[in-house]
């Protein structure tokens, strides 16, 4: 409130005082019966910009016989006059989660008489609010029912949309999300010559220093912005905080939240680690997270349904099963003791059929007399999905121009199946374009047409590699393949073109691995297609395995037989530790001198179901001899947690014994299940 702050407190208590008896004919009746209040501080003044947030507290002192009860007893908005409260606020377009349109807040806590009792109330300021602009908040304590004060005290703050001479002045970072205990630097930008910065922190989340460093203290949520503010002359920019605690709770969420069951449709779940506020753990990394789905007949999972949590957040892919129909699917997930939440996707039904599409594939071939591709109609509904359920529909393709370009394979009317029809197109020696249609037996469907483009392509002189789903994680198996990485090589002329001849079909081509970083890697390969798959002629594709992690394994990929001689291509593949699941335990060094100073460190590590170190999260681990002859003795307290998936306990030797000593590290990494490894160190 601005109101007389000074070292002479009699001053403000005299001001107070005559404040008090000047209002007593105020347009507000008095509530009375032991009711009263008076004024023990508030926060800072603010210069939030257009569309900026803040947050105002205000404090005042129980000094009346009544307790103050948290919906009963609140901060009321009042007019200029500081007299006429309980209306709408002047500033009613900057409201943001104030208790009422005549009430900025209630108290946060009962409060007993003799006690402080806090106000806090969020504010956004209008996106086109004009530069200068001064928003004064004028209230007073009374009751919310009626509207009566306790004892007037003319309380105010007042926040100021910066002026215009900034310069454009901003912040670095522009955001921060941080634990609590933990810091961030902050750096202003486009300062204006000659001006100083000074820092404040407005929300109560934090300190910090005259040289932008920012240490967080208290947590805060979306109900209680909290931002750094830097000021320098006319200048002022600021950059909201969020603080987070541990994590309590998982949110959940789906995009997009409405599909169709046609097999093809996939939405992606993501789970999201909360503080007890709501704030996103963003240092989660390396929890564990189940994802159950219930309604296993409208959806399946893509790939592996246990995720590892990175910066707070995890994601699984759900395609939706063919044919399933209209329903609600649901997901349910969690995590060990967290609170675990549902996320629902409606899944909707495929529609009527009422028109075909038609895609050629590959789209561009070799105009050499024998390249091929696939000529696809489909049956699909209004918004394109598949009629996988049809089978009467009888689908005709014809060719409308380009005769001289491409020639018919076996065609005819065909009954589709599964609401999809395959033909099979071939080039001639003249390069260009030919165009094909497809109609139906029934008037209701729309047909559909496709081009397909031939280019006269020269002899295989490469291989090029494209890469998907890599990095993924160790584990992956030929029995799961949908999670591995794999890579596609083509066969090229000089100028990139593809080599889709039938002839250069069936045609070896070898994976070779280099380093160690390779260790574990395996590969499963197709030959390049042949002419009978048009759509993937000239192509072969590569699937690889790992129980291991790798940190980057070169693979070079070497034609032979009639592509011997075409120049060698190569590609990265990367696998990362799967979910935490237990622990791994082993001393360095292994055997120490039986002197009685000599000391070895025993690492204990977060490990997937392989026994991959995880090198993520925080764990809370035990560690203590279980059985042995050595008599080493352990220096490190215990339990202690794991930083970045590891925690090290030290043991010291004693004099003249000799043997080995047994320790066991014992955590909860999954669920409530313990897990334990052993590891043994020995005194020579």
């Amino acid at each position: 409130m601005r109101r007389i702050v000074s070292t002479a407190l009699t001053v403000l208590m005299a001001f107070s005082l005559m404040l008090s008896l000047s209002t007593t004919a105020n347009a507000n009746a008095l509530a009375g019966g032991g009711n009263s209040s008076s004024y023990s501080g508030e926060s800072v003044f603010t210069n939030q910009p257009a569309g900026g947030s803040g947050q105002f507290s205000a404090i005042f002192f129980n000094d009346g016989s009544t307790t103050w009860s948290p919906g009963v007893v609140g901060l009321l908005v009042c007019l200029a006059d500081k007299t006429t409260c309980n209306v709408t606020s002047p500033n009613a377009a900057y409201a943001s989660g104030w208790f009422s349109a005549t009430v900025y807040a209630t108290v946060s806590a009962t409060v007993p008489p003799g006690s402080n009792g806090f106000f806090i109330y969020n504010f956004v300021v209008p996106a086109a609010t004009p530069a200068g602009t001064v928003a004064t908040f004028n209230g007073d304590v009374g009751l919310i029912a009626s509207g009566l004060e306790f004892r007037p005290q003319g309380y105010f703050q007042i926040n100021t949309t910066p002026g215009g001479t900034s310069g454009g002045m901003t912040l670095t970072p522009t955001s921060a999300s941080l634990p609590v205990g933990g810091t961030q630097q902050f750096t202003a930008n486009n300062v204006p010559a000659g001006a100083t910065v000074n820092w404040s922190v407005t929300g109560g989340c934090g300190a910090i220093t005259s040289a932008g460093l920012f240490a967080a203290t208290a947590t805060n949520s979306a109900t209680q912005p909290c931002s750094v503010v830097a000021t320098a002359g006319a200048a002022t920019a600021s950059a909201p905080i969020s603080v987070f605690g541990p994590a309590t709770q998982i949110a959940c969420s789906a995009n997009p939240t409405s599909v169709t069951g046609n097999g093809v449709d996939t939405t992606t779940i993501t789970a999201t680690l909360k503080d007890a506020n709501g704030n996103t753990v963003t240092n989660a990394s390396g929890t564990s997270i189940n994802f159950n789905n219930n309604t296993p007949t409208l959806i399946t999972p893509t790939g592996q349904t246990v995720a590892t949590s990175s910066s707070g957040v995890a994601t699984v892919v759900y395609t939706t099963v063919a044919g399933s129909g209209a329903g609600t699917a649901q997901v349910s997930v969690a995590s060990g003791s967290l609170t675990g939440c549902n996320q629902t996707v409606t899944v909707n039904a495929v529609g009527a059929a009422t028109k075909t599409t038609s895609t050629f594939s590959p789209g561009t071939i070799a105009a050499d007399g024998a390249s091929a591709a696939r000529l696809r109609v489909i049956v699909t509904d209004a918004n394109g999905n598949a009629i996988t359920t049809d089978g009467s529909t009888q689908i005709t393709v014809s060719r409308s121009s380009g005769a001289s370009v491409c020639t018919p394979g076996s065609l005819g009317p065909t009954t589709v199946t599964a609401g999809t029809a395959n033909f099979t197109i071939t080039s001639t020696t003249t390069p260009g374009t030919c165009s094909w249609d497809a109609t139906t037996n029934n008037t209701s469907i729309a047909g559909s047409s496709a081009t397909l483009t031939t280019i006269i392509v020269g002899a295989p002189n490469k291989l090029a590699a494209s890469t998907s789903q890599s990095p993924a994680q160790a584990g992956c198996q030929t029995t799961d393949v949908t999670t591995c990485p794999f890579t596609v090589i083509t066969v090229q002329d000089a100028n990139g073109a593809r080599v889709t001849n039938p002839s250069f079909g069936g045609q070896a081509i070898t994976a070779s691995f280099a380093g160690t970083g390779c260790t574990g890697v395996g590969a499963t390969a197709n030959p390049v297609n042949t002419g009978t798959t048009p759509s993937t002629a000239g192509r072969a594709t590569f699937t690889f395995t790992s129980l291991t992690t790798t940190t980057g394994c070169t693979v070079t990929f070497t034609p032979g037989g009639t592509l011997a001689g075409v120049s060698t291509t190569t590609t990265s593949i990367v696998f990362t530790p799967g979910p935490a699941f237990g622990l791994a335990c082993s001393f360095t060094p292994g055997s120490i001198f039986a002197d009685g100073s000599s000391t070895s460190t025993a690492s204990v590590k977060v490990v997937d179901v392989n026994g991959n170190a995880t090198n993520a999260g925080t764990y809370s681990i035990s560690f203590s001899k279980t059985s042995g002859t050595a008599g080493t003795v352990l220096l490190t307290s215990s339990p202690q947690n794991t930083t970045n998936g590891v925690a090290t306990f030290t043991v010291r030797s004693t004099a003249t014994t000799i043997g080995t000593d047994t320790y066991t590290a014992t955590g909860t990494i999954v669920g409530t299940t313990t897990s334990n490894a052993t590891c043994p160190v020995s005194t020579k």
